[in-house]
C-alpha cells in the first residue's frame, strides 16, 4: 500500500528530467507529462517489487539450504553416533568374549594344577610310605640287633660276675685271715691311742682353763685402755684449755703432759689399738695355730704420731722432673691397652697370695746391689710399672724389703715404719683404657690414663714411687687437679691436731642416708686453718682422723681374702651413688678408701693384705656405681687400727673404710 501511494505522488526525479514548459503550454502536455511521470513511478514500483521478490526468493532459497545442509548434517551425526554405539557395542561384546575365553582357560588352568597337584600329593605318600616301611624294617632290624648284642653282652657279664665272684671267695678268704690279724694289731694299737688321747685331753682342758683366764685378763686390761683413752681425751682438753690461759712455758708444759698418753699407745687417737701384753700374746696364740703359716711373727712397732710426722717430713718437697714441663730427658716410653685379661675385679682373687714369709733378699748396702737382686727382691712389683729404681731408693736409705706380694712389695724402714710400694694408678686401667707411661732420668715417671669416654688421668710419681700429683681432664676438656704434693707444705704439729668427734664416725649399716651424707661432707669445724699434702693424709694417723670416717661393717673379708661378693658389692648402693653424685657435683673431690686386718699373720702379711682389700673396696665402687677411680685413693693399715681391740681371728677388724679427705688437700 505504501508503495502504490507513493507511485501516485509526483517523483522529483521524473519531474526532472521532462521537458521545460512554460506555463503557456496547453493542458495535454502536462498531462502527458503527468502520464510519463506516472509510468515511470509505477515502474519504480515494479522494479522494487521484482527486486524485494527476488530478496525473498533468495532468502528462502537460501533458509531452504540451510535447512537442508542441517538436516544432511543431524543426519551425518546420527549415522556417526549410530556407528560408534556399533563399534562400542562391538567391542564390549569382543572384551566379553575374550573374558569368558580367559576365565574358561583359568578353569580349565584350575583343573589341570588340581589333578596334578592330586598326583603328586599320591606319589609323596606312596614314597612316604616307602620310606617308612624302610625306617620300620631297620629299626626292627636294630631292635633285633640290639637284643642279639645285649643277650651276648649280659652273656658275656654274667661270665665276668662269675669270674668276680669267685675271685671276692678267694679274695675274701685271704682278707679274712689278714683282718684277724690285723685286728689283733689294732686292739694294740687302740689301746695306746686311748692313753695317749686321755693325756691330751687332759692337756687341752688345762689349755682351756688358761686360755679363760687370759681371756679375763685380756678384757681388764681392755676396760684399762678405755680408761686411758677417756683419760688421754680429757688430757687433751686441759692442755687447750691451759693454752688459752698460761704463759708460754706453762704452754709447752700442758702440751708435754699431753703427748705422754700418745707416747704409751700404739696409735694417736681414740681407736689405735693398745700397744699392750695381751695383744701381743693373742697374735702369738694365732700364729701357733697355724694362722700364718707358722711364719715368725713381726711384731707391730709401737710408731708415735711425732715419728710418723718426722718421717714424713724427711720426705717432703721432692723434685721430679715428670712434675715439671718441659724439664728432664724422658729415658723410657712405653704404652698400650688394658685388656680384660689384665685387669682385676673386686670378686677375684689376687693372682699371687698375701704370703707373711720375708722375702729372701736381706737389707741392702748403699748402692752396691744391682738390678738383678733388686728385681729379684721385687718380684713381680717391678713389671707392674714401678721399677727396681723405686726399691732401690729404699734400700738405698736402709729399708729392707720384708714382703713381696707379687703386686706389692712392703718395706721396713730403719726406723721401724712400714711402707707399701706400689701402682697408686692400678685402680685407673680399667679395660679398654690407654696407658702411655714416660720415665725420666732421675727415675720420676708421668702416666697418662686415657678411658673409654674419653676423660684422662695423669699422675706423676717421684722415683721412689711415691705419688706426687694427679690431674684429672674431663672429656669437656676441663682440667682438674686433685691433688700436687709437689707443692711446699707446712711440718705436722701433731699436737694441735684435734680429731673428729666420735659421734661423727659411722657404721655404713646402721647409718641413715642423712648420717651418711653427714659424714661425707667431711666438715669438722676444728680443722686447723692449713692444707696437708697426701703424704702427711696417709701416713700420720692424726691428720686423716680430722676428718669423718664411715666404717664398711657390711663387707667382712674372708680371713686371708680380699674378694668382695657381688651381694656384698651391692650392699654398697648408698655409698656409690652418693659417692658418685658428690663427685659429680665437685670433680675435685677425693676419698681415701682404706684396708683393715685383724691380728692373724705377721704385720707385713696384714699391711699387703688390708691394702688389697682396700683396692678391691675401690674397685667394686668403680664397677658397680661408676665412682669415678681417679677420685679415690687406697691405703693399707694391717693391724694398726682394730675395730675392735681384740687379739686373734676377729671377723669386725677385717673391714674396709671411707673419708672424705678433700677438705685436708684443699688450701684453707
Amino acid at each position: 500500500m505504501a508503495l502504490v501511494l507513493n507511485a501516485a505522488a509526483p517523483i522529483p526525479g521524473a519531474a526532472s528530467r521532462g521537458p521545460v514548459t512554460s506555463a503557456s503550454e496547453p493542458p495535454q502536455m502536462l498531462r502527458l507529462a503527468q502520464n510519463d511521470a506516472t509510468k515511470d513511478a509505477v515502474d519504480v514500483v515494479n522494479d522494487a517489487l521484482d527486486s524485494a521478490a527476488e530478496d525473498v526468493d533468495a532468502a528462502a532459497a537460501e533458509a531452504e539450504q540451510q535447512a537442508a545442509e542441517a538436516a544432511a548434517e543431524a543426519e551425518e551425526q546420527a549415522a556417526e553416533d549410530a556407528a560408534a554405539a556399533e563399534d562400542a557395542a562391538a567391542a564390549e561384546a569382543e572384551q566379553q568374549a575374550a573374558e569368558d575365553a580367559a576365565a574358561a582357560e583359568a578353569e580349565q588352568q584350575a583343573a589341570e594344577d588340581a589333578a596334578e597337584a592330586e598326583q603328586q600329593a599320591a606319589e609323596d605318600a606312596a614314597a612316604e610310605a616307602e620310606q617308612q616301611a624302610a625306617e620300620d624294617a631297620a629299626a626292627a632290624e636294630a631292635e633285633q640287633q640290639a637284643a642279639e648284642d645285649a643277650a651276648a653282652a649280659e652273656a658275656e657279664q654274667q661270665a665276668a660276675d662269675d669270674a668276680a665272684e669267685a675271685e671276692a671267695e678267694q679274695q675274701a678268704a685271704e682278707d679274712a685271715a689278714e683282718a684277724e690279724e690285723q685286728a689283733a694289731e689294732d686292739d694294740a694299737a687302740a689301746e695306746a691311742e686311748a692313753e695317749e688321747q686321755a693325756a691330751e685331753d687332759a692337756a687341752a682342758a688345762e689349755a682351756d682353763q688358761q686360755a679363760a683366764e687370759d681371756a679375763a685378763a685380756a678384757e681388764a686390761e681392755y676396760e684399762a685402755a678405755e680408761e686411758a683413752d677417756a683419760a688421754e681425751e680429757q688430757a687433751a682438753d686441759d692442755a687447750v684449755a691451759a693454752e688459752e690461759q698460761a704463759t708460754e712455758g706453762s704452754e709447752a708444759e700442758a702440751a708435754d703432759a699431753e703427748e705422754q698418753p700418745a707416747e704409751n699407745a700404739t696409735s694417736d687417737d681414740a681407736q689405735e689399738p693398745a700397744a699392750d701384753d695381751a695383744v701381743t700374746e693373742g697374735t702369738e696364740a694365732a700364729d701357733t695355730e697355724g694362722a700364718a703359716e707358722d711364719a715368725e711373727a713381726l711384731e707391730v712397732p709401737e710408731v708415735s704420731a711425732e715419728e710418723q710426722a718426722e718421717a714424713v717430713e724427711e720426705e717432703t718437697a721432692v723434685p721430679a722432673a715428670a712434675a715439671a714441663d718441659g724439664d728432664g730427658e724422658v729415658v723410657e716410653t712405653e704404652e698400650g691397652t688394658v685388656t680384660e685379661d689384665q685387669a682385676r675385679a673386686s670378686n677375684e682373687e689376687f693372682s699371687t697370695t698375701a704370703s707373711g714369709q720375708q722375702a729372701a733378699a736381706p737389707a741392702a748396702q748403699g748402692a752396691s746391689k744391682d738390678t738383678d737382686k733388686l728385681l729379684k727382691a721385687v718380684g713381680i712389683v717391678a713389671a707392674a710399672g714401678l721399677g727396681a729404681y723405686a726399691v732401690g731408693k729404699m734400700l738405698d736409705n736402709g729399708g729392707e724389703v720384708v714382703s713381696n706380694t707379687g703386686d706389692r712389695a712392703v718395706v721396713r724402714d730403719p726406723n721401724g715404719q712400714y711402707r707399701i710400694i706400689k701402682d697408686d694408678d692400678t685402680l685407673l686401667r680399667q679395660p679398654g683404657s690407654n696407658v702411655a707411661t714416660q720415665t725420666y732420668n732421675d727415675g720420676s715417671t708421668r702416666t697418662e690414663v686415657v678411658a673409654p669416654d674419653n676423660s684422662s688421668t695423669v699422675t706423676i710419681r717421684a722415683a721412689d714411687g711415691r705419688v706426687l700429683r694427679r690431674t684429672r681432664i674431663l672429656p669437656d676438656g676441663r682440667e682438674v687437679v686433685l691433688f700436687d704434693d709437689t707443692r711446699d707444705f707446712e711440718r705436722v704439729d701433731v699436737s694441735n691436731l684435734r680429731p673428729a668427734a666420735r659421734e661423727r664416725n659411722y657404721d655404713y649399716s646402721t647409718s641413715d642416708v642423712d648420717g651418711l651424707r653427714a659424714a661425707l661432707s667431711a666438715k669438722n669445724e676444728t680443722l686447723p686453718d692449713r692444707s696437708f699434702s697426701l703424704n702427711q693424709i696417709r701416713r700420720i694417723d692424726k691428720v686423716r682422723h680430722l676428718v669423718p670416717v664411715i666404717a664398711l661393717d657390711a663387707i667382712n673379708f674372708r680371713t686371708g681374702s680380699a674378694v668382695i661378693e657381688a651381694d656384698e658389692a651391692q650392699d654398697l648402693a648408698d655409698l656409690g651413688r652418693a659417692m658418685k653424685a658428690q663427685i659429680d657435683d665437685d670433680p675435685s673431690q677425693v676419698f681415701l678408701i682404706e684396708g683393715h686386718t685383724d691380728t692373724v699373720g705377721d704385720a707385713s702379711y696384714n699391711l699387703a693384705l688390708s691394702d688389697r682389700r682396700a683396692e678391691s673396696v675401690a674397685l667394686a665402687l668403680t664397677e658397680y656405681f661408676d665412682v669415678p677411680p681417679a677420685n679415690m685413693i687406697v691405703q693399707g693399715y694391717g693391724e694398726s687400727d682394730l675395730r675392735i681391740r681384740q687379739a686373734g681371728d676377729v671377723r669386725a677388724n677385717r673391714r674396709g673404710a671411707v673419708r672424705n679427705i678433700t677438705p685436708l688437700l684443699a688450701a684453707r
